[in-house]
């Protein structure tokens, strides 16, 4: 057994250097198998082939710090049989790590953070079930989420982004769509969420378009949604993301909805290949990037000039995805279609930048969000950018990185409030 005091001299120790950002002098606390478990341990969408446990602490630590801001001290610390548990406290939070101590330094570090439902979701103010969405030739698993009382409420589909699967919109220990659906229930708004096409259904290279892959099955839901116990004149559609970029295009292909609404969707259909000065803050959060990720975003702007310029075959694999794809998306323009359509739609645009440290980033989302607000939107439309808050709408500490969805998080109650309000005041009834 391992002595309990030198075990947690050793925990806390580490955990002093982690806290400190001294990560090298943290990693030479490990053990070897400690080096190699660390690194196993890490999240393997974050994870890379050149990643040292130094690298995991470093990510570890910024994605803690956009969670909940600068790191203040260890809030308390017990042992047993060598295996410690360490209370992180931030401004805004506490996380725990687990240690485990062996007698040649610490042989590992985990965490286990889990998702947490939203304070502002009140359970006893909605019901919910499964539903079947018939999308013509698949069915889709969906969830209907109803406010208790006397209807009929209006309902809102809810559509994931890029990546994302299933109905509760799951990214690491973040769920955006079943907030948003909580959230929104209540305060009296009905939602549907449903698992995507691609999650259990293949689709052919040849109909992977933005139409099959997107559109088609969020018109299905929003006919679903329209069947239950909500006004019909009163169905909206909200995408995320890649789901917010197509809002506009279900709303016109629906053809009777009451309005759309963008969740950091893109005003254009595809990046400016002049304007990927920001993708150094994906390196390195600090923006201090070596020639390999200099390369890296060269290679990227010509991939995408060649979207831009649309000199790619269909079948021809780019980025993970077939050209017709990329040719379908090219070929549709987001803010141009909401602008034409005869419903409003309400646009929110995040900002989750530090303005002082990471300029390319803070300006590009301020172009995003000026595109949005030039465009000549329908009477009723809105436009809103949201300051420290991240893609998926949690409120963060910036700068950080996208391991901050690692430590969970839920979309900001003032998000949630602000779409209820737009929706309730829109609706048709």
């Amino acid at each position: 057994m391992t002595d309990t005091s030198d075990a947690t001299g050793a925990a806390r120790e580490f955990a002093d250097r982690f806290l400190d950002r001294a990560f090298s002098d943290a990693e030479a606390l490990l053990t070897d198998e400690g080096r190699d478990a660390v690194v196993e341990a890490f999240p393997e969408e974050f994870r890379d082939d050149s990643m040292t446990a130094a690298d995991a602490f470093e990510e570890y630590w910024w994605g803690l710090h956009g969670q909940y801001g600068e790191p203040e001290a260890i809030a308390d610390l017990t042992v047993e049989d060598g295996d410690a548990r360490v209370t992180l406290a931030f401004e805004n939070g506490t996380e725990t790590a687990h240690l485990a101590i062996a007698e040649e330094g610490v042989a590992d570090l985990r965490f286990d953070p889990e998702y947490e439902p939203p304070a502002y979701a009140d359970d006893s103010a909605f019901a919910e079930r499964t539903v079947t969405v018939d999308a013509g030739d698949v069915d889709l698993d969906g969830i209907l989420t109803v406010p208790t009382g006397e209807g009929p409420f209006p309902g809102v589909v809810l559509v994931h982004g890029a990546g994302i699967h299933d109905s509760d919109g799951t990214a690491e220990n973040s769920k955006i769509l079943r907030d948003l659906a909580w959230g929104l229930a209540s305060e009296g708004v009905a939602t549907l969420r449903y698992e995507k096409r691609l999650a259990d259904h293949e689709v052919p290279d040849e109909e992977f378009t933005l139409d099959r892959v997107v559109v088609d099955d969020a018109v299905a839901a929003a006919e679903r949604l329209a069947a239950a116990e909500v006004d019909g004149d009163s169905v909206f559609v909200a995408g995320h993301s890649q789901g917010g970029m197509a809002a506009p295009r279900i709303v016109e292909r629906h053809g009777d909805l009451a309005g759309g609404v963008v969740l950091d969707g893109r005003a254009d259909s595809a990046l400016d290949p002049d304007g990927l000065d920001f993708m150094r803050y994906e390196f390195d959060v600090e923006g201090d990037i070596d020639d390999e990720a200099r390369a890296e975003i060269a290679e990227a702007e010509a991939t995408y000039r060649r979207l831009a310029d649309g000199e790619f075959d269909d079948d021809e694999t780019i980025m993970g995805k077939p050209g017709v794809w990329h040719r379908s998306v090219g070929e549709y323009d987001p803010s141009g279609t909401a602008s034409d359509l005869d419903v409003p739609t309400f646009v929110l645009k995040t900002c989750g930048a530090d303005h002082d440290s990471q300029p390319e980033l803070a300006d590009f989302f301020h172009r995003g969000f000026e595109a949005w607000r030039d465009a000549p939107l329908p009477a009723g439309s809105r436009v809103e950018r949201y300051e420290d808050v991240d893609h998926y709408f949690q409120p963060v500490s910036t700068p950080t990185g996208f391991l901050s969805l690692y430590f969970g998080g839920n979309v900001a109650g003032a998000v949630v409030a602000d779409l209820a309000g737009w929706l309730l005041d829109t609706a048709r009834i």
